[in-house]
Formats: C-alpha cells, structure tokens, sequence
C-alpha cells in the first residue's frame, strides 16, 4: 500500500549481488554453479550470454543481471517463462543460509543473511499493510535476536510457483508476519516497488461532503480501502479494510482536529504567538508524510483524511 524507495538502494543491491556471488562463486560446487547458469541463460535478456559456460572466465554479470532484474522483468519472466524458472538453486541458498538464522550467512565472510538486509533498508513498517510494525529484537536477556519482519517472495518460491525467483532483490518484500501469512501462496497484484502503488488506494470514511464532525459517531468513520486497478487483488488477499476497522476512532480524532484547527484557526493562533503554522499541524497533527512514511504506521491512512472536504 505504501511504495518501497530506499535512498540507499543502489548500496542495497550491491551489497545483495556481492553477497550471492560469493556463495555463487566459493561455495557452490562447480557442477551446479553450471546448471544454474544454464538455467539462467535461458530467460530472456540472455540471448548474448555464450551457450558454453567458461568457468575460469566467468565474470558473474550474468548473476547480477538475474539477481537484480527489475519488475518489469520479472513479471515478464513470469508471464512468458513461468516453465524455466523451476529451479530451485537460490530457494535452497533462502532457507539455508539467507533467511534460516541471524548466525547463518550467504557469503564465506559471515556479513549477510535477511537480518543484514533488513536494518540496511531502514525501514519500521510493511508496506503492504502500513499496519504493523516491523522488528529486530533481542531476547532472554540478549541471548537470541529474533525479528517480527519477515521477507515475503512476491512470486511465491514454491516448488510449483517460482523458485528460481527466490533470491532475486525486487522479489524480496520486507512484511509482517500477518501479511506473509495472508498471503502464502494466495496472490497479490500491485508490488511495493511499482513507484504509482500509492495511486491505488483511497483510504477514507464514507462521510458527505462537508459534514460536521460533531454530528458523527466514531463508529462512522469506518475507513474505508477504495482499491483501484491492481490493489483490488492485495486488498482482497490481506484483508486490509477489515485490518482497518481498529482505526475508527483514530479517523474520527483526525478529522476532528482538521475541523476545529482550519487554516484561519492556525493562523489566529500564530499571530497570538503560541507556534508558527507548520509547528501546530506537526503538533496536532504528527510529522508530514514525507518523514513519517517507512517509520510510521497508517501515514496514508492519515493523508487521505487530510485531503477531506469538511
């Protein structure tokens, strides 16, 4: 529901490719390390690759071509190639080294596994939700780290789904476990990478135009999904209106402080000295979007009824 942009993603996929590589390149047997680029190859976009694989020349771009495909590509791939991308190398490397443990690593230099990647995407909340928060924690008096984040496969890596998709970057969504369980297998449509996600949804009360608040109940101020377009199917599989409902009170609170501190009411309130107008909405109203968004829960939720008429 909310779009999946890391500053630091340039550093993010690169830390991913170096990660795989190593463990691509040192510690899969050489056998396989062919059979996985003969897989590979056989998508399109490798068409230039050479048929034969040249194991003392190898410079891996291949891998990095793979592992880091944009979306487009990947629902390419799984439109037009669903039937080569059966193989199971990167599923394996996911459950026995990248995800299994915060002690167990992809790479020979015991750098980097799903809890690497997690803290480096500095980010709090799922984005498919926008309703839990995401976690590392420490436990038993800081004996075990354990996290509540989870990294869903947006193309399941089921054996009859894509396994072969397990490891590549834009197939890994950080979520909360509610939404991983949501989703298993069933599907989702709209990826938290798509840059016009956010487009999708109109989280709102069904309220009239121009109502007064104090003439609503909370019970009221239900809100609302209103997905469009690829949403509809997320919206289905996660539940998320019926996730919303907690939010009522919530809903009514905001709108009614956007009632009672208009624009005239904050700027009569500066010109008697208690704050400037950008520092009694970030009182009243929280931090703006662009610096809660990834840290906080339901800022869409939030925009949404600021954009209401009342």
């Amino acid at each position: 529901m909310v779009r999946l942009s890391f500053p630091n993603v340039e550093e993010l996929k690169r830390m991913h490719y170096e990660a795989v590589k190593s463990y691509v390149s040192e510690t899969m047997h050489a056998k396989k390390r062919k059979g996985f680029y003969y897989k590979v190859i056989e998508l399109a976009g490798f068409e230039a690759y050479e048929r034969d694989y040249d194991e003392e020349g190898d410079t891996y771009d291949w891998l990095k071509h793979f592992l880091l495909a944009d979306c487009e590509t990947l629902v390419s791939w799984v439109e037009y190639h669903a039937d080569k991308l059966k193989f199971d190398y990167m599923k394996r490397l996911y459950l026995n080294r990248f995800s299994k443990s915060p002690v167990d690593y992809v790479d020979k230099e015991a750098t980097y596994n799903a809890y690497t990647l997690f803290k480096k995407m500095n980010i709090r909340v799922c984005p498919y939700c926008e309703h839990e928060f995401l976690d590392v924690v420490s436990v038993n008096h800081g004996m075990q780290t354990k996290r509540t984040v989870e990294f869903d496969h947006f193309y399941p890596k089921g054996d009859e789904d894509y396994p072969g998709l397990a490891m590549c970057f834009y197939n890994l969504i950080p979520s909360c476990k509610p939404c991983n369980q949501l989703k298993m297998t069933n599907p989702v449509a709209a990826n938290p990478y798509n840059p016009d996600i956010e487009n999708l949804t109109n989280l709102c009360p069904d309220i009239p135009v121009g109502i007064n608040i104090d003439d609503l109940s909370e019970a009221d101020c239900k809100i609302k999904i209103n997905p469009i377009g690829s949403m509809i199917v997320n919206e289905s599989t996660l539940a998320l209106e019926q996730r919303y409902d907690s939010q009522t009170s919530v809903a009514y609170q905001l709108l009614k402080c956007k009632q009672d501190f208009d624009d005239d009411k904050l700027l009569e309130l500066e010109r008697l000295g208690i704050g400037t107008v950008s520092e009694l909405k970030r009182e009243i109203f929280g931090k703006p979007r662009d610096e809660a968004r990834g840290f906080e829960l339901h800022t869409k939720m939030k925009y949404d009824l600021s954009l209401i008429h009342i």
